[in-house]
């Protein structure tokens, strides 16, 4: 059987598209077993290999995915495996043909086995494939069913594409060695992907962690392969003509000199196409093999020696107009910042760089952003920007935490305190951003206590009780954080205010001393600590304030206050019988 006759092979595939239509829930071995009688009784390895090329090349060169020919490819090469005693494995002495269109980027030097695990990775890559010098203008941009069907192809054929992998690793573990099939392994190592199961990750990860173990012997380490492969090679080109709307970066990704020139802002509509982002619609790999560089890459050297190509993938990801792909780069971005040295930050100005990139994320509210897609990005963006001002210290750190306090929550609950959601996520937000800036907070106490005392005697607040909740929280943390300025001001009164109507409004709902413990709990809590603020003596001189005194009026007019106050009475009380 000469080696350029394919027939064979074709017949084998078309055959198993035929098992696979009888039966679409057949497993792998079963569907192996019925190709059994289909594989030839002799052949040789290198006319599988070859056949196989050749075979992809012909059926994956168009833009649409089309018939599920993935999964019957994979079934074909796994048959064909299984039988070793039909497909005699010649010693691999010659060279691969030279009219083969396999004999690329040094073909010729690749064992069969390694040219064959390529194919496979070929196979069951979440990437749209392309004819030669041919344009990306045959793929639908807007039409992101295209993105699922091929999502679910490969996963049809990533059981078989996967065992026939095993199998050639196990033969050698030079065999993988090719950055495709390494890139679509990485690729299947995120469970969340739609081409992939957590079964799959977990396959897909030992091979790479096998791999890599025993690849210091054929120079081919992890780390090594990140810098000098994923990041300028696979990632960059990639990346090389999408540019975040903000232009603050050179092309060689460090900080630009100048600033942000305004006339080199984009104008119009985001190009959102396969021109200007071929990581986002023709190779779906890419951010995921983002994602686990930056999840694997050591702080030392690939962090600190190769940040530059790092910056524009991030700040392209955190920029990006797809909620989705923005909410993910903004998770790569905590991810990264939490390796980074604070030095480099520091001295290089990158801190600038990331900060004026996210904070425009905290203005996505609605009513032009959905209220879904709001909530989703917020969470991540004030996570990114806080992690970056622990980064920083002395003037740049209280700055940047002044900026998201004024231009994150408070101007999002100016514009979004309607959206009891939205309202949420800022209070959240705003315990934590508090507690990072202790008391260099006081000076938003005039915008802070207003807002909280609003949410707090709303009275159908009770009706979204973690809004609630989290509102009570960040009033904790103000009287943790703001306490020296709470006594005897216009704010003690004020919180007063609000924790009697927010207990009132709770007791009128119901009725009941049961609904909502963990709220009244936490009003109690901050009520002590309130008292405990009050009595603490603030300056020289000045008598401490016993809230117990404060309070006995409301609490004589409304009976169930005693509970809300109940450590401030008792002090009342033990006082009395010591004098």
């Amino acid at each position: 059987m000469p080696h350029y006759e394919t027939e064979w092979f074709e017949s084998l595939v078309a055959a198993a598209g035929s098992v696979i239509d009888e039966d679409p829930s057949i497993s792998t071995d079963e569907a192996c077993q019925k190709l059994q009688a289909n594989v030839p009784e002799s052949s040789t390895f290198r006319q599988l290999t070859e056949s196989a090329g050749r075979y992809l090349n012909k059926k994956l060169t168009t833009r649409t995915p089309g018939r599920p020919t993935r999964q019957q490819f994979t079934l074909a090469v796994l048959a064909c495996l299984l039988l070793e005693n039909r497909i005699a494995h010649v010693k691999d002495s010659t060279r691969a043909d030279e009219n083969s269109s396999e004999n690329v980027d040094d073909e010729d030097t690749l064992s069969l086995e390694t040219r064959l695990a390529r194919s496979i990775a070929r196979a069951i890559s979440p990437v749209f494939p392309q004819k030669p010098n041919s344009d990306s203008d045959g793929l639908d941009d807007a039409n992101t069913q295209l993105c699922a069907l091929l999502s679910a192809q490969c996963l049809a054929a990533a059981d078989a594409g996967f065992k026939v992998l095993e199998l050639l690793a196990s033969r050698g573990p030079e065999i993988l060695t090719t950055p495709d099939v390494l890139l679509t392994l990485i690729a299947y190592t995120n469970p969340a992907e739609e081409w992939t199961t957590p079964e799959l990750a977990a396959r897909a990860t030992i091979i790479l962690q096998q791999h890599f173990d025993s690849a210091e012997k054929f120079n081919s380490k992890k780390e090594d392969f990140m810098k000098t492969h994923i990041l300028p090679t696979y990632l960059r080109p990639l990346f090389s003509r999408s540019s975040p709307s903000q232009p603050l970066i050179t092309p060689s990704g460090r900080p630009s000199a100048y600033g942000q020139n305004p006339d080199a802002r984009p104008s119009g509509l985001p190009d959102d196409s396969s021109k200007t982002k071929p990581w986002k619609f023709v190779d779906l790999r890419a951010v995921t093999v983002f994602e686990w560089t930056v999840s694997e890459a050591d702080e030392d050297s690939t962090i600190t020696n190769s940040w530059p190509l790092f910056v524009p993938v991030l700040l392209t990801l955190a920029d990006d107009n797809s909620t989705s792909v923005r909410k993910r780069g903004l998770v790569i971005l905590r991810k990264f910042l939490d390796k980074f040295p604070s030095r480099i930050l520091n001295e290089t100005g990158l801190n600038k760089v990331f900060e004026d990139t996210v904070l425009p994320t905290l203005s996505y509210l609605p009513s032009i952003t959905p209220e879904e897609e709001s909530v989703e990005l917020l969470g991540p963006a004030y996570a990114v920007l806080r992690c970056l001002a622990m980064k920083l210290t002395g003037e740049k750190k209280i700055k940047l935490l002044d900026r998201v306090v004024r231009e994150g929550i408070l101007l999002g609950y100016f514009h979004a305190k309607e959206y009891v959601r939205i309202v949420d996520v800022l209070c959240r937000e705003m315990g934590e951003v508090l507690m990072d800036m202790g008391v260099n907070a006081v000076k938003h106490l005039k915008d802070i206590i207003p807002m909280l005392s609003t949410i707090l005697t709303d009275p159908f607040a009770f009706l979204h009780p973690p809004t609630l909740q989290s509102a009570i929280k960040a009033l904790q943390v103000v009287l943790a954080t703001c306490w020296p300025r709470i006594p005897d001001s216009p704010w003690q009164g004020e919180i007063i205010n609000s924790l009697v109507l927010c207990w009132l409004n709770l007791h009128a709902s119901d009725g009941s001393e049961d609904t909502f413990p963990a709220i009244r709990q936490a009003l109690v809590h901050t009520a002590d600590a309130l008292a405990a603020v009050l009595a603490t003596e603030v300056e020289e001189g000045k008598p401490a304030i016993s809230l117990s005194e404060v309070v006995e009026p409301l609490v004589a007019k409304e009976q169930c206050l005693s509970q809300l106050f109940s450590v401030a009475s008792s002090e009342g009380q033990d006082s009395e019988l010591e004098c």
